[in-house]
């Protein structure tokens, strides 16, 4: 079971013949203003022609868009610009998963051996960019024999001209490596995603779902900054739930930002899923990144489940794109939230009772000692930690090894009951807000006191400074 903040991402060397050659190639050739253009080779002139359009659909992708916003994907200017930048960022995330995963995409290949075929349901396709992102992944195995099966893909997106234009890629990927030669396949549904239940027929290795619940699902299930506001799943749920009974092999996985309202909406269906029973509310019916079945304690409220990975994504012009978007700063992480569950004829291995994943990074608060939250059943529990560590969001520890140390655990309302007494307790001694972020069993009347505190523990102090300067 891996740990994630301690993951890197590896990119395959097919990595950078698609993103520096074989895309910017494309693009150039179908979507440049001027006829003369398209049959040069993609150069810097180029790239800041088409940085425009990425620096405009950068800016639509944000959580405050509106909540009708128009498809963008009907513009050729961000078609183009889509390809180009954000078709690496987002496949990269999907690569990243699979590589966190090995289980189930072995789960996916073994029933791609057993039926012939690698069938592939990408929903919320666009250009196919989680289906890219597992093309790439397939290169990057060499003892996954996947000649052995055919692998077909059916894309469900609203916009027919992107996934045209994703076909042409993954058709320019399958004949550039001899290994995908003749075996790959893409067959185009356009309209709702969540018609797939109805229109795919047979068994599924994999179904990919990515990036579709904060923009399908936006207005449906509530606004999750409130705890007590009602929430309405049952449109994503229900569309979903008629992709379980086909669903074989590697399961269902759902991708989507790490913003707060697409990661509590990820959570909320989970939650809704095992509680319609589509799947046993057992361990083994998830891959991750949950470690039990049981509610999720981020689903509402201030915090929520994401996770950032280490992952220099490759690509001169990636990185060119990045850096003007980021004031001159590569990405160096890949962000997401995402659920991914099993199907039940190839469950997952489940986690040791004992074992715990981390789901915040370290949190420092004035008055008490760093601590971190671990992800248990209905609500996180609040674990102590020393000023220097090295646990991060993702990492899985183990609470027995925890229980035997000096380190401290206690569920976070209590710690929170605890936060609200030593509160008071400094606003009563006159120290509301504190003055320095010390502890507040620690907090000092006066420097004499300060002085006095520190001889007792055996700490130098200095005298009182001289007003007379040196000379």
């Amino acid at each position: 079971m891996q740990s994630h903040s301690t993951f890197q991402t590896r990119f395959p060397p097919a990595w950078l013949w698609l993103v520096d050659e074989a895309i910017p190639s494309w693009v150039k050739s179908h979507y440049s203003p001027k006829a003369s253009w398209k049959d040069k080779p993609f150069g810097p002139p180029d790239a800041e022609f088409f940085f425009k359009g990425i620096k405009e659909l950068s800016e639509l992708f944000t959580e405050d868009r509106p909540k009708h916003m128009p498809h963008y994907l009907n513009h050729p200017r961000y078609r183009s610009s889509y390809l180009l930048y954000f078709v690496p960022l987002q496949a990269a995330k999907f690569h990243t998963v699979f590589q966190l995963h090995p289980g189930a995409m072995d789960a996916a290949i073994k029933h791609a051996q057993q039926t012939g075929v690698l069938r592939v349901a990408d929903l919320g396709a666009g250009p196919g960019t989680a289906s890219i992102g597992l093309l790439l992944w397939l290169l990057d195995q060499k003892n996954k024999p996947e000649s052995q099966f055919k692998i077909e893909f059916e894309w469900f997106d609203m916009n027919r001209s992107i996934m045209e234009d994703g076909k042409s890629i993954v058709e320019m990927i399958s004949s550039h490596f001899p290994r995908l030669r003749d075996r790959v396949s893409v067959k185009i549904h356009a309209g709702p995603w969540s018609n797939a239940g109805h229109l795919i027929q047979g068994e599924t290795s994999l179904i990919l779902v990515g990036h579709v619940l904060n923009e399908a699902a936006r207005g449906e299930l509530g606004p999750s900054s409130d705890e007590h506001a009602p929430v309405d799943r049952s449109s994503p749920v229900k569309a979903l739930g008629r992709l379980f009974p086909k669903m074989k092999g590697g399961g269902v996985l759902i991708v989507e930002p790490a913003e707060r309202r697409s990661s509590q909406m990820v959570s909320q269906i989970r939650d809704q899923i095992i509680e319609d029973e589509l799947v046993p509310a057992e361990g083994s019916s998830i891959w991750g990144p949950c470690l039990h079945a049981g509610r999720c304690p981020l689903a509402s409220g201030r915090d929520w489940c994401h996770f950032s990975i280490p992952a220099e994504i490759p690509g001169k012009w990636f990185r060119t794109f990045s850096k003007n978007l980021s004031s001159g700063t590569e990405k160096q992480w890949v962000k997401f939230s995402y659920v991914w569950f099993a199907s039940p004829d190839y469950p997952s291995k489940p986690a040791a009772a004992h074992l715990r994943r981390v789901i915040s990074d370290p949190l420092k608060k004035p008055g008490l000692p760093n601590s971190i939250l671990l992800c248990e059943q209905d609500r996180p529990r609040r674990l102590e930690i020393p000023p220097v560590t090295h646990l991060k969001r993702g990492d899985i520890i183990n609470v027995l090894q925890v229980n035997n140390t000096s380190i401290k655990s206690r569920a976070k309302g209590e710690e929170d009951d605890e936060l609200f007494g030593r509160a008071m307790a400094r606003k009563k001694r006159g120290k509301f807000p504190p003055k320095y972020p010390a502890n507040p069993d620690h907090a000092f009347e006066s420097d004499s006191s300060r002085k006095s505190f520190s001889e007792a523990r055996g700490y130098k102090t200095r005298g009182p400074r001289s007003s007379k300067k040196k000379k």
